[in-house]
């Protein structure tokens, strides 16, 4: 009887150990814990059936105590985080504050922030010596393609509506478009928190006033300032080369006007897309950036992927012609325009609410269709989707391309053309 006493006590000092204990060991190993007490009482009070339930009470804690020893030797080897672990972002240093006065000082720290078409407006451009004009000319075209001037055709295509079996579908339009430089690639979230990290959120200046109100709700999942799947003001570990995503169609405006670009328009990311071609009055266009027959290895959509998103430079072989990549998959893009319910290849629908275009389809895309270059959605601008995302654009004739020491304006238009002529 003693025996039996000592045992229960044995017992009950165990389990308040491991009760108050519990929030520093992981489930499993308190089933361990607990199920060795259960077996040392069932031992010394004979109870076979309490026994024998201790005894996989045990067995399923050790096993679940090496599961997570081993996943998180083979996640720490790898440099993953083990599942349902919280990553931490680790935010870069931010930039210090400088000078005003420091000219110079300045436009580097503009260039690091990918400022540079900022700095080639006529109203800054002139103001920069020749190497920082030249390093600034050097971003831009490391950074942009130029598409060429033209008319692009917007609306269903033919193998659309067929793929819809639908006989004719609305007429479409062309839409001409003067010559402009699109983001070879989506904007990245390193890209994106140095907007954040210089306050681009508090800069009243860089948001539609009528918004406002609504940008203390542009928050992250730590309630910091910044897109919706950040925490604590930045970005996951890992992800600094994928698209931004969970930021609003007014949060890429406000980045695009800091870097001093727009959106593009729906016609400007058409033709970048699908290139078109004029032969003797005919414009042809390619269904998709690499040609007009689906191919899923070249971009980043469902069944192709891992499943969300990728580095922007992931996924070369699906390059456009005029050398901007992902146009198609990874992660939808908002436009400048607005969604035109009457250009859907499935026929006229009726939005309840006025919806900002989206285009390029995403990870999670499936149908072939939506993953052209024709094919337009929409989606509430105020929304912060996790496969939306973003690139800029800014047109040609806004920028300076050629400086000119001599102060010779028609010297200086004709090295501005002849710079376009070169990048064509």
């Amino acid at each position: 009887m003693r025996s039996v006493r000592s045992s229960l006590q044995i017992a009950l000092a165990a389990l308040a150990a491991v009760g108050a204990a519990a929030k520093w060991l992981s489930v499993p190993a308190c089933i361990a814990v607990v199920s060795a007490c259960t077996m040392l009482l069932a031992w010394h009070i004979v109870a076979p059936g309490l026994l024998v339930a201790g005894t996989l009470g045990l067995c399923y804690g050790l096993w679940g105590c090496w599961r997570r020893w081993s996943s998180a030797g083979r996640s720490g080897a790898s440099g993953q985080t083990p599942p349902g672990a919280v990553r931490v972002a680790h935010p870069p240093p931010r930039r210090r504050q400088l000078d005003p006065t420091d000219t110079e000082g300045l436009v580097r720290q503009m260039l690091e922030q990918g400022r540079y078409a900022l700095l080639l407006r006529p109203q800054l451009a002139g103001h920069l010596g020749p190497e920082m004009f030249q390093q600034a000319l050097q971003a831009l075209a490391e950074g942009m393609a130029l598409v060429p001037e033209g008319e692009v055709f917007l609306g269903p295509s033919p193998a659309e509506l067929e793929e819809l079996h639908r006989v004719s579908g609305p007429a479409g339009r062309i839409v001409a478009v003067e010559r402009f430089f699109l983001d070879r690639y989506p904007v990245t979230n390193r890209q994106y928190y140095e907007f954040v990290a210089a306050g681009g959120y508090q800069q009243v200046g860089l948001w539609d006033e009528a918004i406002w109100p609504a940008v203390l709700d542009f928050v992250d999942a730590t309630q910091q300032p910044g897109p919706r799947f950040w925490r604590d003001g930045c970005y996951l570990p890992g992800e600094q080369d994928h698209p931004v995503v969970g930021v609003s169609w007014y949060e890429a405006c406000a980045y695009a006007r800091w870097v001093g670009k727009r959106l593009p328009t729906d016609a400007e990311w058409v033709k970048a897309g699908s290139w078109p071609v004029n032969t003797g009055g005919v414009c042809v266009q390619r269904r998709y950036p690499w040609g007009d027959a689906m191919d899923r290895s070249k971009a980043n959509l469902w069944g192709s992927g891992p499943g969300r998103t990728v580095p922007v430079t992931d996924f070369p072989e699906g390059v456009s012609v005029g050398g901007v990549y992902q146009l198609i998959g990874n992660v939808w893009e908002w436009t400048s325009g607005w969604y035109r319910a009457a250009d859907h290849p499935a026929g006229p629908v009726t939005p309840i609410t006025p919806l900002r275009s989206i285009r390029g389809g995403a990870f999670d895309t499936y149908f072939d269709h939506h993953a052209s270059c024709q094919f337009q959605s929409g989606e509430d601008p105020l929304q912060r989707r996790h496969n939306i995302g973003f690139r800029c654009a800014i047109a040609v004739h806004d920028l300076q391309l050629a400086c000119d020491a001599s102060g010779d304006e028609q010297c200086a238009g004709r090295e501005q053309a002849a710079a376009v002529e070169a990048a064509l």
